[in-house]
């Protein structure tokens, strides 16, 4: 009997322990259930690395990385995409291609409204297509989408676009999220000239303010048609160019978010509880363009003695820290092309090109007037001058550095390839003799028959094939220098919630919510 007894102490004593500890899970994963239901209030503080350079498309240009989540988070696009490179619908419903290409009918959502009180039906999006389209305008980015022919509207909700031959490219141009084409701006703000300053837009958040290089201010649009976003109050972008200052700010509690490229930063923070870590890499990678038409560089021979001299992975492990992956071609393993005949660092080899050229070598290199553009150039004075070639540095604000490449006046710069999605259009706008974009100066039969194959097939082996034939030729004629491939770096504190994709740079705002349990009290910002 004392056994029984025994028996039936243990049994239920190990039934009591196994509820408790079931209870204690149950409450653990309730807990974390908690955490992982949006909450709608707070303010996030984001910090980007540039001064904002403005929202209207003929005024503005192009959106630099920072200013890619304002956008997005003001204006929509016709259409996301996904991680396959699908069409989701956004003010968009549908996109359907003619039989032979050349036409899309683009099928619009009903009921949504303008910030400012416009209603968003077709005359808006025909309206900013055409203003981009219109040659007396000037829109910079205009070589970009030289197939689209026209655009129209077919009833309040349906919309064609026309095109001049079928282009492959033409879902990205509609998505993309890097381009600023793809935003549609309210045509009451254009009109009256405010888009540029004030962006209105369809999107999750209304703009506020900004004051110029202190902040820029969103707040919640209540009327925006995803029900049930966005989360937050309010956001506040801010520029930081000074890398060090942007960490220890979001360290000390100044911003919530912040983006970086800098790998003592990015190592530290993986290795912090506190703080997440998110990466995507995209094609596009950092270069230096070199100007073709600019002595000693129209020389093929100097070109290629300057590639061979330039140390690609002694960069990206001095002064990245090995956070950047080595770029070969503009692609990034978004196409797979094999051997593109990237040219290794061979400083004998550099050495007998400059020797053939037979001249004395003497180059200016611009670079941004950054940490990160002082350390680039230093690596490469140094480099070069193991192969007789003299390089001055000349740091200088971001914004005079493009100008300067724009307008002709530069030997070498510290640049970027734009992150498209599909890098057939911005290859043919950098690359194309006859292209406005073509800031190198680079002039090649062969470069503009492969560009115009790229352009005008939907056949995807042949337009891979062609694209594949332009990396190679990049690099058989030495037209950029490659810095690294594309890698955004985005760090958050641990009570950021709701940051699943950072593709092209872009913080999704509106998927933002802040844990109450972790995050701080709301900054009076």
């Amino acid at each position: 009997m004392a056994n029984d007894h025994d028996r039936r102490v243990r049994h239920w004593t190990s039934v009591a322990r196994g509820l408790l500890l079931l209870v204690l899970a149950m409450g653990g994963n309730v807990d974390r259930a908690r955490a992982a239901v949006p909450e709608h209030s707070g303010t996030l503080t984001v910090a980007v690395d540039l001064e904002f350079r403005g929202f209207d498309p003929l005024k503005a240009r192009y959106l630099q990385v920072g200013d890619r989540s304002v956008a997005m988070a003001i204006e929509e696009r016709l259409f996301d995409v996904d991680a396959k490179g699908n069409l989701v619908p956004q003010l968009a419903l549908a996109a359907k291609p003619s039989r032979d290409g050349k036409s899309w009918t683009i099928k619009l959502r009903k009921g949504v409204v303008f910030h400012d009180g416009t209603l968003f039906t077709a005359d808006a999006v025909v309206a900013h297509w055409q203003r981009m389209l219109d040659p007396g305008n000037h829109f910079s980015g205009l070589d970009l989408i030289e197939p689209v022919q026209s655009v129209a509207g077919i009833d309040d909700h349906t919309v064609r676009f026309t095109l001049k031959h079928p282009w492959a490219a033409f879902k990205d141009m509609l998505s993309g999220p890097q381009w600023i084409g793809a935003y549609i701006p309210s045509p009451k703000a254009v009109r009256e000239g405010t888009q540029d300053r004030a962006p209105v837009g369809t999107g999750p958040y209304i703009f506020k303010e900004w004051l110029t290089n202190d902040r820029l201010v969103v707040i919640r649009n209540p009327r925006y048609w995803r029900k049930g976003k966005p989360y937050l109050d309010r956001v506040v972008f801010r520029p930081v160019p000074d890398m060090q200052a942007r960490y220890a700010g979001l360290r000390s509690g100044e911003s919530d978010v912040i983006m970086t490229d800098r790998g003592t930063h990015i190592l530290q923070a993986k290795e912090d509880r506190s703080l997440r870590v998110y990466s995507h890499d995209a094609a596009g990678p950092y270069t230096f363009i070199l100007n073709t038409a600019k002595p000693p560089l129209d020389d093929v021979r100097v070109r290629r003695a300057l590639a061979h001299a330039w140390n690609q992975d002694f960069l990206l492990k001095a002064d990245y820290r090995g956070t950047l992956p080595l770029a070969r071609d503009p692609f990034d393993g978004a196409l797979s092309c094999g051997d593109t005949g990237y040219r290794d660092y061979d400083p004998a080899l550099a050495r007998k090109l400059i020797a053939a050229y037979g001249r004395k070598v003497e180059l200016e290199l611009l670079g941004t007037n950054t940490p990160r553009g002082r350390e680039a150039g230093e690596i490469m004075q140094r480099l070069f001058k193991e192969i007789g070639v003299t390089l001055k540095l000349t740091p200088l604000a971001e914004g005079q550095m493009v100008k300067r490449v724009i307008s002709g006046d530069y030997q070498m710069a510290g640049w970027r390839l734009t992150d498209f999605g599909d890098m057939g259009p911005y290859l043919d706008a950098s690359l194309n003799s006859k292209s406005k974009l073509n800031y190198s100066r680079y002039r090649s039969p062969r470069m503009d028959e492969l560009l115009n194959i790229q352009q005008t097939t939907i056949d995807g082996k042949a337009r891979q094939k062609a694209l594949c034939g332009v990396a190679k030729l990049i690099n058989e004629d030495a037209v950029f220098l490659y810095g690294g491939g594309r890698r955004v770096h985005v760090i958050a504190k641990a009570g950021v919630e709701g940051i699943s994709r950072i593709d092209h740079g872009v913080i999704r705002v509106s998927d933002i919510w802040l844990n109450g349990a972790a995050s701080p009290p709301n900054r009076g910002n």
